[in-house]
């Protein structure tokens, strides 16, 4: 029997045995009762001919955009493509908002692009289906018409990645997917011969590469990482749009689904993505394939609502910072809002009022064909100070912790928020890092990544750059070494696990009236030390204490820097205050323990030959700023002190007092006092105090 005549329910029998822990058994329950329709039904991804329970409907979705946020979604849908209508086709050397003038130059598919050319497919074929209106139909048609002719569009492969030597990369996989859904929504307005041309191209420029790379063994059928989930995924959707209208689309599908199940390990137990937070909204591509799935071959259960997806919304909300970005940890854009539109979706599937509210709060009505069928209006939505604590720890990948004084979603008082492990792919040497954001602006900053990524940032040379460096983090280094780290090479599994170059948390208490506090053995991160240890102290609202303590093999240099959003000059105490406008916060570094050699201001830059893009553009020098405690001993000691000074209201800031450190701000009086097993931290104004049994 060959793949065109395989029913599709004996195909998914194949793969039943598949587990991957829990959420896999409650899939092999969905693919049990599934009620499979009938191929001819046209369209049948995301957006359904009929009316059936628990899917979006033409008729329904129709009736949805008459009011609310979802009337303003489809202006904007409609807007742009009346824009589109008559213009140009988008190639690969088209400039568009936010897109390199050197890669439109270099006519190279990148993601800026080939995104852009499958949304106005989706939302063009999303109009028509709505509207059918011819013009639509025209505008989606040509997009693809363009994209699967060689003589304009003569790459489906970023330049970028012909080094690894296979047919298929990230753009092969954005591109099947976009145009196998936009041929489902506009299958019933398609001659014979149009439907014959899309799935010709498809398979000529998609499926076949797909193939080819798969029997070459492609490091991407192994790294469980982005480019395993746009590729595979990515052609998995494009087998499920394309149906009976293709030979291999249920082999397509067989293959994508035990993969992309799989990819599911890499969440922790409470929903930690395993690569940086800004890299986790890449949850979109698995978000968007098991929807896909659900539509696919329907059950009346919706695999969203299963973990991880529900957990790692709750992630993501506390990875969220006022006034709406992601925690800086790893590679990122700093300052980036929150993708909602892949949340929509879990949120509809769970109904969580959290989750809800998350994305009542960031989503913006834009052009996004997948936010008006994924995104339900009508759930209730809740602030996450009604359900979540104050403070919260994710023990797994990352391992990120977060302490806010209040649940303010404009301007808490001070977030203290860090990490104890490394993530995977789009890690840094940051194992142990800790910053500070005081009234919705970043004061203990990360970096984030340079302004575009160099051509060997993934690969040996990613240290070179001090945005991958542990240089650029806020973390004790000894001798000038970096952190222990695995091989970076694509596709190579090499060097140390993960587990055993990440530190681990020896404590942590979270008390939403008092504050919190957290201790960790980063050890294993360095070599060259016996111990390694940080305790971080959290007093509600606005104070934060570190103390960083350790043994070395040997006495050598010991640098700890603290990179701040602005320049700020310490004093020969180490003392500083960093200010944004009207905001301070108020620091103070002493060495409590090994000979000082001095406190300084520095600051970054990139040298040469490790000073140029992918491209060969000289990278942008942001000459960010950090202040730098130096001292030198085989034993060390030292406590860092912040308090926010939300008027940046004169005073003395941190005082030595015999043994122990104060401050005194409005309404406070902080004393700190560090003994050889004991870290207190009291506000003696109103009696509140927390205290650390140092192990």
């Amino acid at each position: 029997m060959n793949a065109r005549n395989i029913d599709r329910r004996d195909a998914l029998k194949g793969i039943a045995a598949v587990a991957v822990g829990g959420w896999i058994a409650d899939l092999k329950g969905i693919r049990a009762m599934a009620q499979l329709r009938s191929h001819s039904m046209r369209p049948h991804i995301f957006i359904t001919s009929e009316r059936i329970e628990g899917l979006r409907s033409i008729a329904g979705v129709r009736n949805s955009i008459k009011s609310g946020i979802s009337k303003d979604i489809w202006n904007e849908i409609q807007a742009e493509c009346d824009r589109e209508r008559g213009a140009p086709v988008l190639t690969a050397r088209t400039q568009i908002k936010g897109r390199a003038e050197a890669t439109a130059r270099q006519n190279n598919p990148d993601y800026t692009i080939c995104k852009a050319a499958g949304q106005r497919i989706l939302r063009n074929a999303l109009a028509m289906l709505l509207t059918e209106e011819e013009e639509y139909k025209k505008t989606a048609m040509d997009q693809i018409a363009a994209l699967l002719d060689e003589s304009v569009w003569p790459d489906w492969i970023d330049q970028a990645h012909i080094r690894f030597g296979h047919p298929a990369d990230l753009r092969t996989g954005m591109l099947s997917q976009d145009i196998g859904i936009g041929f489902d929504w506009l299958y019933p307005f398609l001659s014979s011969n149009e439907r014959h041309e899309i799935v010709e191209g498809l398979d000529r420029r998609g499926i076949q590469p797909f193939f080819e790379s798969v029997a070459q063994d492609a490091w991407w059928t192994k790294d469980l990482n982005n480019w395993y989930t746009v590729i595979i995924g990515g052609l998995g959707i494009a087998g499920m749009a394309l149906g009976e209208e293709h030979p291999k689309s249920e082999e397509l599908v067989r293959y994508s689904l035990p993969m992309m199940e799989r990819y599911l390990e890499i969440y922790g137990k409470e929903g930690e993505f395993n690569e940086s937070i800004a890299y986790s909204n890449a949850t979109r591509i698995p978000v968007t394939y098991f929807q896909a799935f659900s539509y696919h071959n329907y059950s009346g259960k919706n695999p969203l609502a299963k973990r991880p997806f529900p957990q790692t919304g709750e992630w993501t909300v506390y990875s969220t910072l006022p006034p709406g970005r992601y925690a800086a940890f790893g590679d990122g854009w700093i300052g980036a809002p929150p993708e909602v539109e892949f949340m929509t979706a879990i949120a509809s599937a769970t109904r969580d009022p959290v989750l809800q509210g998350f994305c009542r709060r960031h989503l913006e009505a834009n052009s996004n064909p997948f936010l008006l069928l994924w995104h339900d209006p009508d759930i209730d939505a809740a602030d996450p100070g009604e359900r979540l604590s104050l403070g919260r720890v994710f023990k797994d990948n990352g391992a990120q912790v977060y302490s806010r004084s209040d649940w303010d979603l404009e301007k808490p008082e001070m977030i203290v928020y860090g990490k104890a492990k490394r993530d995977h792919n789009h890690a840094h040497n940051d194992v142990g890092q800790l910053c500070i954001d005081t009234l919705g602006n970043r004061m203990i900053v990360d970096l984030g990544s340079p302004s575009v990524y160099p051509a060997d940032f993934f690969d040996e040379n990613r240290w070179q750059y001090y945005n991958a460096s542990i240089l650029g983090h806020n973390v004790p280094m000894f001798g000038g070494r970096e952190q222990r780290s695995p091989s970076h090479r694509r596709g190579v599994k090499m060097g140390i696990d993960f587990s055993a170059v990440s530190g681990r948390y020896l404590q942590t208490k979270f008390d939403d009236a008092v504050g919190s506090y957290w201790q960790m053995d980063l050890s294993s991160a360095y070599e060259g030390v016996v111990s390694v240890k940080r305790t971080v102290v959290h007093l509600f609202p606005g104070v934060a204490v570190v103390l960083d303590e350790g043994m070395l093999e040997r006495p050598e240099e010991i640098s700890l820097r603290w990179h701040t959003i602005n320049a700020a000059k310490p004093d020969t105490d180490g003392s500083f205050r960093v200010e944004v406008g009207k905001n301070g916060l108020d620091c103070r570094v002493s060495v409590l323990r090994g000979k000082v050699l001095g406190h300084e201001l520095r600051s970054h830059k990139y040298v040469e030959p490790f000073h140029k893009d992918r491209t060969g553009v000289l990278l942008e020098q942001r000459h960010e700023p950090f202040v730098e405690t130096l001292l030198k001993d085989d034993r060390y000691r030292v406590l860092t002190l912040f308090a926010s000074n939300e008027n940046n209201l004169p005073g003395n800031g941190w005082e030595q007092d015999g043994d122990d450190w104060r401050i005194r701000c409005q309404n406070c009086d902080i004393r700190v006092e560090v003994r050889r097993n004991q870290l207190i931290v009291s506000n003696q104004s109103i009696l509140r105090s927390l205290r650390v049994n140092l192990r």
